[in-house]
C-alpha cells in the first residue's frame, strides 16, 4: 500500500516538474534577448520555439508505438532524461558564451530536445495516471494536467525571484537538481508493462477518434490565441500593458482552478453536462469581451472566466477518450497532445498577420467555441461519457 502511494506521488511530482522544465526557455526570454547575456534578436527568440512545436508533435505521435514496444517506464525515463540533458547543457552555457555566434544553433538543438522530452513524458504520464486510478481516469488526468500547468508558472516565478538577468543560470540549475533527484527515485519504482499500455496487433484508428482529434485542434486555436496574443487582444480593447499582463495571468489561473476543481468533484459527481456545455461558457466570455468597450475590471474578470470554462475541455477530452477507447489509451494521449500542438502552432503563425484586428479574432474564437460544443454533443451519442465523468 505504501509503495503504491509513493509511486502515485512520484508520478504526479514528475508531472509538475515536467511543466517546470518545459517552460525554462520561455522563462529566460529576458536573458536570451539581453545584449549583455545571450544577445538574441527578437526574431531569433521567436524562431527558437519552432523546433519545439515540431518535436512535441512528432514525439507525441510516436510515443504510443514506443510505449507499446518498450513499456511506459523506459519511454518516460527517456523523456525525462532528454529534458535533464537539455536543461543541464543550458546551465553549462554560462561557461561557453564567449562566441555568441554559436549560441542560437545550440539553443535550437536544446529546445528540440526539451520538446521531444516533453512529448514523450506527458504522452506517457496521462495514461499512467489513468492506470493508477482506473475508477476515475478523467479525474486523475485533470489533476495531473493541473500540476503540469502549475509547474509552467514556476519557472517564470523563479526568474522573477532571481531578479537580475545575469543570474539566469540559477533557474536551469535548480530545475536540473530537482528533476534529476526525482528521476533517480523514479528509476527504483516498478511500472510493469501491463495491457493498459498495449496497442492492438492490427491497429485501426476509429473514425470517432479523428473527431476527438479535430475538436482538440479547434481548442488549440483558442488556447494558442489567448496564450500568445492575449495581452495584444486586451491592449486592443483599451487595457494598459500591466492590466493586459494581469489578464493573461488570470486566464491561465482560471484554467488551473477549473482543472483542480473538476478533478476533485468529478470523482463523486456527474459533471458530464457541465463539461459538454463548457464551450458555451467560453464563447459567452469571448462575446462579452467583444461587446465591452470599457471597464478593465470586467475585462479581467472575463479573462478569468473564459480560462475557467476552458480548463476541463482538453484534459477532460483525453480522459473521456481513454474510457472510450480502452485499447488505445496511449494512442489517445499522444494523438490529442499532438492535436493541441497543431492547433496552437498554426494559430501562432497565422495570427501574427491579424494581431491588430482584435474584433475579427474574437468573432472567430466565438465561432470556434460553438463548433467545439457541437463536436462534443456529436461525440456524446452512444458514448461512455457517463463513465468518464
Amino acid at each position: 500500500m505504501k509503495t503504491e502511494i509513493v509511486k502515485t506521488g512520484l508520478i504526479f511530482l514528475l508531472a509538475f516538474l515536467t511543466g517546470v522544465n518545459f517552460v525554462v526557455f520561455p522563462a529566460l526570454g529576458t536573458a536570451f534577448t539581453d545584449p549583455s547575456v545571450f544577445a538574441l534578436s527578437s526574431s531569433q527568440f521567436g524562431s527558437l520555439f519552432l523546433p519545439q512545436v515540431v518535436c512535441i508533435i512528432i514525439s507525441c505521435l510516436s510515443a504510443p508505438f514506443l510505449v507499446n514496444r518498450f513499456g511506459p517506464k523506459v519511454i518516460l525515463a527517456a523523456g525525462i532524461a532528454l529534458m535533464i540533458l537539455s536543461t543541464g547543457v543550458l546551465w553549462s552555457l554560462q561557461f561557453f558564451m564567449q562566441d555568441k555566434s554559436l549560441l542560437f544553433p545550440v539553443l535550437m538543438v536544446l529546445v528540440a530536445f526539451t520538446g521531444s522530452g516533453f512529448g514523450l513524458s506527458i504522452t506517457t504520464l496521462n495514461p499512467l495516471a489513468a492506470s493508477l486510478f482506473k475508477d476515475n481516469p478523467s479525474s486523475a488526468i485533470l489533476i495531473l494536467q493541473f500540476l503540469v500547468g502549475l509547474g509552467t508558472s514556476a519557472s517564470p516565478l523563479m526568474m522573477s525571484i532571481a531578479g537580475d538577468v545575469h543570474h539566469w543560470m540559477y533557474v536551469p540549475g535548480i530545475i536540473v537538481i530537482a528533476v534529476g533527484c526525482s528521476f533517480i527515485a523514479f528509476l527504483f519504482i516498478s511500472l510493469p508493462k501491463e495491457k493498459f499500455f498495449e496497442l492492438p496487433a492490427q491497429l485501426r484508428i476509429p473514425p470517432k477518434l479523428w473527431l476527438f482529434f479535430g475538436l482538440i485542434v479547434l481548442y488549440g486555436f483558442i488556447e494558442g490565441t489567448f496564450g500568445s496574443f492575449g495581452t495584444i487582444i486586451l491592449k486592443g480593447r483599451g487595457l494598459s500593458n500591466s492590466e493586459a499582463s494581469l489578464g493573461l495571468s488570470l486566464f491561465w489561473g482560471g484554467i488551473a482552478v477549473n482543472r483542480l476543481l473538476f478533478g476533485i468533484f468529478a470523482r463523486k459527481n456527474d459533471l458530464s453536462l457541465i463539461y459538454l456545455l463548457s464551450p458555451i461558457g467560453v464563447g459567452a466570455g469571448i462575446v462579452l469581451l467583444l461587446l465591452l468597450l470599457s471597464g478593465s475590471g470586467w475585462m479581467l474578470s472575463l479573462m478569468f472566466l473564459t480560462g475557467f470554462f476552458m480548463g476541463s475541455i482538453f484534459p477532460g477530452t483525453i480522459g473521456w477518450g481513454t474510457v472510450e477507447f480502452p485499447t488505445l489509451t496511449v494512442m489517445v494521449s499522444g494523438f490529442l497532445m499532438a492535436a493541441n500542438q497543431v492547433g496552437t502552432g498554426i494559430v501562432t503563425n497565422v495570427l501574427g498577420h491579424f494581431a491588430s484586428r482584435t474584433s475579427f479574432i474574437l468573432y472567430g474564437l466565438a465561432i470556434l467555441s460553438a463548433l467545439i460544443c457541437i463536436c462534443l454533443f456529436l461525440l456524446k451519442k452512444n458514448s461512455k461519457i457517463k463513465e468518464a465523468f
